[in-house]
């Protein structure tokens, strides 16, 4: 089974979106940028879907670093907000974007694993 790495400061979200995907997917769930990052140094992980906006730090954060650590992972950043200026900075660092609301977020997850 495929491991996902949720990262989101919002417990509420992060349960809930950790509950519709554990039927398909094997989760793991933070709630910030330095948990993650220490997940990622010592599991190995299919796909990071994460916040933008969290306590210590925000999701490009995280891309970056795990970019410049030389990892390829797959990484979706979602955000509250439905921003170009956002999305085309994830892009950069070969990141997928998506609103927290919208209504392909699974099916987004899902191609994002299996991509």
């Amino acid at each position: 089974m495929k491991r996902i790495l949720i990262v989101d400061d919002n417990t509420e979200y992060l349960e809930i979106l950790s509950s519709v995907l554990s039927g398909k997917f094997d989760t793991i769930k933070v709630t910030g940028v330095k948990d993650a990052l220490d997940v990622l140094q010592t599991t190995t992980i299919d796909a990071v879907c994460c916040d933008f906006n969290m306590k210590d730090g925000t999701g490009l954060d995280l891309l970056e670093k795990i970019r410049q650590n030389g990892l390829k992972t797959p990484f979706l950043l979602m955000s509250g907000d439905d921003s170009k200026t956002l999305e085309q900075k994830v892009k950069r660092y070969y990141g997928d974007f998506c609103c927290k609301t919208d209504f392909d977020l699974v099916k987004k997850i899902n191609a994002l694993v299996n991509s």
